[in-house]
């Protein structure tokens, strides 16, 4: 399995376009994978740099509904025209961020909602014996940074409850990992439910969710060490970047040591 960071917020490679988002290429011996899309148009950019062919792409999963994970979906659909595109049901309702007194949307563009190449999914879905999707995450994750994602109902706003978020595991002859946008549910929460189809998860790949964007701010260091803590007993080795933030990030690495790296735009890793 290869997996190879087309973008992030930060980039290891002057050459390539760092952003807020995240884009990530995962080849096996049957499929090349996208799991999520960016922001926007800038993971055309860093493919082309990376001698990543985005029309041999067979699959695209979708973690969640947010802007900078499929702000890329209307330029993809251009690109290539045989992937199917994976996504939850929940995935074009319309969500926010509540920044202050403001309310701004963060959602998919409505306009893409209808395409005969997306395949929506509920609870789970196998795809094949490589890849299997879950949302049937049980928990939640009450940081300050996940309260303020609303999503917007009639009559007013609800606190998003994340039902949009898919994650995705990647199955080969001899390791199994686990892809997680933004973690929302929490990666602990997310990681135990993937232990119900597979019982070792060798390595996982997505942020963590310490860091808001919007205010700069970092969640506590008492959330981030206690999550190191427990994420420290498991045997998995995980690639964080993007809604992790720095700061939580060298927290937490100083607690899990090499069980922690950084997933930075142009990070090429072999399992």
């Amino acid at each position: 399995m290869k997996i190879i960071t087309i973008v992030e917020n930060t980039t290891k490679d002057a050459a390539l376009k760092p952003k807020h988002g995240l884009c990530i290429y995962i080849e096996t011996l049957k499929h090349k994978v996208l799991f999520d899309l960016g922001p926007d148009d800038t993971y055309l950019y860093n493919a082309q740099k990376l001698g990543i062919d985005l029309a041999e792409i067979d699959a695209v999963v979708l973690s969640h509904g947010h802007k900078d994970h499929g702000g890329g979906l209307a330029s993809f659909l251009k690109v290539n025209n045989k992937a199917k595109v994976f996504l939850h049901r929940q995935a074009f309702e319309p969500y926010y961020i509540k920044i202050w007194f403001a309310k701004i949307f963060i959602g998919l563009n409505k306009d893409l909602a209808e395409n005969e190449r997306f395949v929506l999914v509920d609870d789970t879905m196998r795809i094949d014996d490589n890849l299997f999707l879950f949302a049937d995450v049980d928990g939640h994750f009450d940081t300050k940074s996940n309260r303020v994602m609303l999503k917007k109902i009639p009559g007013g706003y609800a606190r998003d409850d994340f039902a949009h978020e898919l994650n995705l595991i990647v199955t080969t002859e001899n390791k199994d990992a686990l892809f997680s946008g933004c973690s929302h549910r929490g990666i602990a929460n997310i990681l135990r439910t993937a232990h119900k189809y597979r019982p070792i998860i060798h390595a996982v790949f997505g942020g963590f969710h310490l860091y808001n964007p919007a205010t700069k701010a970092t969640e506590p260091a008492e959330v981030s060490q206690r999550l190191a803590k427990e994420l420290a007993t498991q045997e998995a080795v995980f690639y964080t970047g993007h809604c992790t933030g720095n700061k939580a990030f060298e927290m937490m690495r100083g607690i899990m040591s090499a069980k922690l790296q950084y997933l930075s735009t142009g990070s090429m890793i072999e399992l």
